[in-house]
Order: C-alpha cells, then sequence, then structure tokens
C-alpha cells in the first residue's frame, strides 16, 4: 500500500514538472485572406497582408498552430501565466494598430476569403505599429481561451485584423525574415 502511494506521489511531481516552463507552439500554417478576390489562397506569400479601409477589412493574416497542450501539460487555462504573438512587420504602407483574435480551428492551405475561419470576436489583443520592425503582442487572453477550447488537441489560428485604415505586411515562414512565433509560459 505505501509503495502505491510513492508511485503516485512521484506521478503528481513529474505531471506537476512537465507543465512548468516556456514552450513554443509550433506554426503550421500561415496566410492572408483577400476579400476582393475570395477565391485565390496566399499561403506561399512572403508578405502577408492585414488591410482595410474605413474600419472595413480587405485583407486578414490568418497564422495556424499546432496544437501541444497536452503534451506539455496544460489542461486548464489556468495553466497559462502568459502568451505572446511575436511577428515582424516586413512592410508598412499606412501604420495603425492591428488587432488578434482566436479561430477555434485550423486554417489550412489553399483556403481563401470565402471559406476563412471565423474568429472569436469578443477576445481580443492589439498593437499599434507605426514602422517595419519587430511586434510582440501580449495574447494571454487569446491562448487561455485556445486551451479552454482545445485542451484535446484540436488546432487554433491567430488572426490578424488591421483597424480604421491601416495596411500592413508581415513577414512569412517563406520570407527571409522572421515570420510569425508563439510562445507561451506556464506557472513554475
Amino acid at each position: 500500500m505505501r509503495s502505491w502511494m510513492i508511485i503516485l506521489g512521484l506521478i503528481a511531481v513529474l505531471v506537476s514538472s512537465a507543465s512548468a516552463g516556456k514552450f513554443q507552439a509550433e506554426l503550421d500554417v500561415d496566410t492572408y485572406m483577400d476579400q476582393t478576390d475570395a477565391s485565390q489562397s496566399f499561403d506561399e506569400e512572403e508578405v502577408l497582408w492585414a488591410t482595410s479601409v474605413s474600419g472595413v477589412p480587405e485583407n486578414e493574416v490568418y497564422l495556424s498552430f499546432i496544437n501541444n497542450f497536452g503534451a506539455v501539460g496544460v489542461f486548464s487555462p489556468d495553466s497559462i501565466e502568459s502568451a505572446t504573438l511575436t511577428i515582424y512587420a516586413s512592410d508598412v504602407e499606412i501604420p495603425g494598430e492591428v488587432t488578434a483574435y482566436l479561430a477555434h480551428e485550423a486554417t489550412l492551405p489553399g483556403v481563401g476569403w470565402e471559406d476563412k475561419p471565423e474568429y472569436i470576436s469578443d477576445i481580443s489583443a492589439s498593437v499599434e505599429i507605426a514602422e517595419e520592425g519587430e511586434y510582440a503582442i501580449d495574447i494571454t487572453s487569446l491562448i487561455e481561451k485556445a486551451v479552454e477550447l482545445c485542451v484535446d488537441g484540436c488546432p487554433y489560428s491567430i488572426v490578424l485584423v488591421a483597424d480604421g485604415d491601416a495596411s500592413i505586411g508581415f513577414a512569412s515562414q517563406e520570407s527571409s525574415e522572421e515570420g510569425a512565433s508563439l510562445q507561451y509560459i506556464t506557472p513554475e
């Protein structure tokens, strides 16, 4: 009986230590959708465009990540201490604010505006982009929601939408610049 208690105690220690630390989510697909070319896919482009005119999105960036929550011991939103999306603005035609949203599904290669995943609009995070360079967005609330919805391994995407009249191009995986990356931290 006592040996079982020791074994269970060791398992609890291993599980709790497996979920502590910094983790990188692997970017699977990055693309943008163009409202004016609704059936076209842009998943092989070097620049991903987020553009709005008078607050109406014309291009949206979709970043699909491989869900590794269960593999690293993250099983509840409380397991996320912080999450940061790092993006590189490679072409700033019109500076402005870009808002990140969560889509509760993968973005598949070859998908255009007419088939794009819908994003959850009541949870978001924003960043003001003034010039080319690297930007970090605190997307903790989005990743907490992703854990809540996708703990069993379902894929998720982060959607970047320009606000106002902004037009900003971001480096993709195909670019010579650094593409998007997502890191999240769990409590020690």
